[in-house]
């Protein structure tokens, strides 16, 4: 009997909490959706609760559906205490959602970090020797019987649906300023934090996720380019900014490549496993040549 490919198991777990931040790159530029709704949407999506909903999916369709479950869950467990670690004003990570708003932040280190870089490029080194290894052992996917499909079925509604029950509760938190973004009017006198937003440094203005540009003044720095910011509104499209911290693209980088890299791998588990039974049977089945033409001889 084969054994899982736990390696590839461990790398999907890790990216289910990116999977909403993912769908909500794709989908924001379209327009289609109320910015301040989707990002309320994506945080509690990404929270623990609805990551073990989704492990728990992908589950229903694993020969060890417990075991996989496991190592789905307590990868995204791990994933989201490393984000937890990490310095991000007005951002942080939702352990207890949605029985709890508070969110966890322990600040020790800001994402682009020395320590991160490390951490990510050992990562990709170790990804790469292991690689042949991953894509030549099948995930080990199990037709699901129709109790499996429907618990599965089940958690992706309670996945895909759930978080539209608790918009509201998370939003009266003002976790990443939603509330008092969506509400100009009322904004001046109010505190703002943004964690990693465009900075133009030519006309002064910062882009909110939502892609509004405030005005801004105070603390900046010289150049263009990625940001975060503690400070308040002065007007309604003016933000006293008292603490700025300029970010390199490096983190960035690093996470477009390894969820490239995850995405290629995810794939080629699939397909390499097929293609190599495919060509162990056709050269079982192919007739021996030389075997064949001694007879024909005799």
């Amino acid at each position: 009997m084969q054994k899982d490919n736990t390696p590839m198991w461990i790398i999907f777990g890790c990216i289910i909490p990116d999977l909403p931040w993912i769908t909500a790159r794709i989908v924001l530029p379209t327009h289609l959706v109320d910015p301040y709704n989707l990002r309320l949407y994506c945080t509690i999506q990404a929270s623990l609760l609805f990551c073990l909903f989704f492990s728990a999916t992908i589950a229903c369709f694993a020969r060890r559906a417990q075991r996989i479950f496991l190592i789905l869950s307590g990868n995204c467990l791990f994933h989201l205490l490393l984000d937890s670690l990490q310095t991000k004003w007005g951002n942080g990570v939702h352990l207890f959602a949605p029985f709890s708003w508070k969110k966890t932040s322990f600040a020790l280190i800001w994402p682009d970090h020395a320590a991160t870089i490390i951490c990510t490029c050992l990562g990709f080194f170790y990804l790469l020797f292991i690689w042949k290894k991953i894509v030549t052992n099948p995930l080990q996917l199990h037709p699901p019987t129709k109790g499996r499909i429907s618990i599965g079925i089940l958690f992706l509604v309670c996945y895909l649906a759930g978080p539209l029950f608790f918009l509201d509760g998370l939003e009266q938190t003002d976790f990443y300023s939603i509330h008092t973004l969506r509400l100009a009017d009322t904004r001046p006198g109010k505190i703002i934090e943004f964690d990693r937003s465009h900075y133009d440094a030519l006309h002064k203005r910062v882009t909110t996720f939502s892609g509004e540009q405030i005005r801004v003044s105070g603390t900046l720095p010289e150049k263009s380019g990625t940001v975060s910011i503690k400070g308040h509104f002065l007007t309604p499209d003016h933000i006293i900014v008292n603490h700025c911290r300029f970010h390199n693209n490096n983190r960035d980088i690093g996470s477009y490549l390894g969820l490239f890299m995850a995405c290629i791998l995810l794939l080629q588990s699939l397909i390499v496993p097929g293609w190599f039974n495919f060509r162990k049977k056709s050269l079982r089945n192919k007739p021996d040549t030389k075997q064949t033409k001694f007879q024909h001889r005799k």
